[in-house]
Formats: C-alpha cells, structure tokens, sequence
C-alpha cells in the first residue's frame, strides 16, 4: 500500500511539475518565437486599426496548435511577443486577432509604434517593426 501511494504521489508531482512549467514560460514576458519565419505565421503579423480600436491580426502559418500573443508597453512603443503555445487545436491556415486594450497600451502605440520581440539573436533578442495599416472598414 505504501509503495502504490508513493507511486500516485509521485506522478501527480511530476504532472504538476510539466504543468507548472509550461504555464511559467507562457507568463513571462520576454523574447520568443519568430513572427517572420512561415511556421507559426503566414506572414508577419499586422496592427490594424479600425474604427472601434486597434487589433493585431494574423493567418495562421503551418503550426497547427493554438497560441495567442502577449503585449506590454516598453520603451515607449508597444512590444509583442510569444513564448510559449498549446498543445490543442488545429488552427493552421486560420485568420486570428486580437483586439489592443488599455490605455497605455495604446498611447505606446500611437507614440512609438509596433515591434515584436524575437530570440534571435541571443540574449537579447531583436525587435522586428510591425506595421500599422488602416482598415478599409474604418473609411466607411
């Protein structure tokens, strides 16, 4: 009985290990994946501004699992990142968004404009300009 106890103690420590660890990449903010490489985007994403605000959208490149970028004001210019993704889903090839929200999130925006925020090079990483288009539905 002990030994079986050990055993399920032992795998639940080691469940919640991976998922402690997962979680933790997904929360820091700092360098991550590429925006410009194919494999998780299409091609590099976009601010777009609309009427009812400022989003960051995308197509989806070959990755097919789900992942949502993260931003932070830096600098004076609005940094986004990714560093860590899912193990669920099938969104390859899907057009993605998402909507830009606090106020100096988007003063950072306006000011300095749009990076993402890349590994390479190490250690620091480099920061790829993303550009700011007007919607055609913001004329309207």
């Amino acid at each position: 009985m002990t030994a079986r106890l050990f055993t399920r103690w032992l795998a639940a420590f080691g469940l919640a290990v991976l998922l402690t660890g997962c979680v933790a990449m997904g929360w820091r903010f700092g360098p991550g994946f590429p925006c410009s490489s194919g494999t998780m985007f299409a091609a590099p994403p976009v601010v777009e501004h609309r009427a009812d605000g400022y989003y960051l959208t995308w197509t989806q490149g070959d990755y097919p699992f789900y992942f949502l970028p993260n931003y932070q004001a830096m600098d004076g210019r609005l940094v986004f990142a990714m560093v860590a993704t899912a193990s669920s889903g099938n969104l390859a090839g899907r057009h993605r968004e998402i909507k830009i929200e606090g106020d100096d999130h988007l003063e950072a925006l306006r000011q300095g404009g749009a990076v993402w925020w890349e590994r390479e090079p190490e250690p620091d990483g480099r920061f790829v300009r993303l550009e700011i288009r007007e919607s055609a539905a913001a004329d309207r």
